[in-house]
């Protein structure tokens, strides 16, 4: 980890909240320095969560580390949030807007977490401010989402809550892919414009749910960065998750049973959702990023029709980039690569959205929606 000196205290509430993310992190923390530029990754993530709750006596997201991103965000929300429904809370913010396109919404892969997002958002935050949705069943099973379109609804009135009209630029890991390929749909049905849809590992083909189960609880531990992960099956996932607890740090992690035995039931239910989903057919510009180590089973995939997107991406709009690794180290060891090949796809449309973007903004001073279609530029 590396110091690094990006601001300093303001106020007493920076000031605390700084030495909590420094005993966390190991390292000297600035207020305006990024979580994941000093290291941060999802299981420091959970225990500065917990150690924030325990010292300051305040509840934070499970996803604060990745949403507010530095101190400062952090002691801003502190200060001024007042409690909202949990089953109201799917989109995380990972970088600003400020860059050359308004934003890129990204859904989450099966398991529903996007802590996973934050070094490649980090890397393009230049060009596009980042956000990415969680599933909501992560928090709150009792409201959690079973069918595809029915995330896709959710998220998509999330969206408009930051970014009311197109053009839009959609995105989705692993099964997120699904959801962002029915919002695209929604959205260009509806007039709105979607410029270019990222496809992030995403394999279409329909999940064998035994096989799913099987392989839960192995997942969350390699999600969690456990190596070699835990292995049970399914129906020992109550020891399962306590041992998982266990090799993260126990309390320290901030991780209980019941959060690791909700993470691997989300697994199981998004693959379910799948299941039963007819994916509409889109003609909208696609790009298909996959890795040279196969599909997230270790099943050789080499493009579209392998991973099963041949039948739904009509119009020839559809294109396949290749990068280095596979599904588990695609965001981290290869997070580089995945960055590079996201930009050349984004900057290109960064190039003819300045325009629409210009018009939006007008608009939006007046009210009146946008009714504009499909973008054809970047067939």
């Amino acid at each position: 980890m590396t110091a690094t000196t990006g601001g300093q205290p303001r106020t007493g509430l920076e000031k605390t909240l700084g030495d909590v993310w420094a005993r966390v992190l190991g390292t000297a923390v600035g207020m305006d320095d990024n979580f994941f530029d000093l290291g941060g990754d999802s299981l420091l993530a959970a225990e500065l969560v917990a150690g924030v709750e325990r010292d300051l006596m305040v509840r934070l997201p499970r996803r604060g580390a990745a949403e507010f991103a530095t101190v400062r965000r952090m002691a801003r929300w502190i200060a001024t949030h007042t409690p909202e429904d949990a089953a109201e809370r799917t989109l995380v913010r990972f970088s600003p807007p400020g860059g050359e396109l308004p934003a890129f919404f990204c859904v989450h892969g099966m398991g529903g977490h996007v802590l996973v997002l934050g070094r490649l958002a980090r890397r393009l935050e230049h060009l596009v401010g980042t956000y990415g949705f969680e599933a909501v069943g992560r928090n709150d099973a009792a409201h959690g989402d079973r069918t595809v379109p029915a995330m896709a609804a959710r998220y998509v009135r999330h969206m408009r809550r930051v970014q009311p009209h197109g053009p839009y630029l959609l995105g989705g890991y692993s099964m997120g892919g699904a959801v962002a390929l029915e919002m695209a749909a929604g959205l260009t049905a509806e007039g709105e414009r979607v410029d270019h849809v990222l496809l992030l590992d995403c394999d279409l083909r329909p999940p064998d749910i035994p096989a799913i189960r099987a392989r839960a609880v192995e997942f969350v531990s390699r999600a969690l960065g456990l190596d070699p992960p835990v292995t049970a099956p399914y129906e020992r996932l109550e020891a399962a998750a306590a041992e998982i607890c266990r090799r993260v740090g126990g309390e320290r992690s901030g991780l209980t049973p019941r959060e690791v035995s909700r993470f691997a039931a989300v697994y199981v239910e998004n693959a379910r959702a799948m299941t039963s989903w007819t994916p509409p057919p889109y003609a909208g510009p696609m790009t298909l990023v996959h890795t040279s180590g196969g599909t997230h089973d270790g099943a050789a995939a080499t493009g579209p029709e392998a991973y099963g997107w041949g039948p739904y991406a009509t119009g020839g709009a559809l294109r396949a980039v290749q990068v280095p690794g596979d599904h588990w180290t695609l965001f981290s060891t290869h997070v580089d690569e995945l960055a590079a090949v996201c930009e050349s796809v984004l900057r290109p449309v960064a190039r003819t959205t300045d325009q629409a973007h210009a018009t939006l903004t007008r608009q939006h001073a007046t009210g009146r929606p946008t009714g504009q279609g499909v973008s054809d530029d970047h067939r």
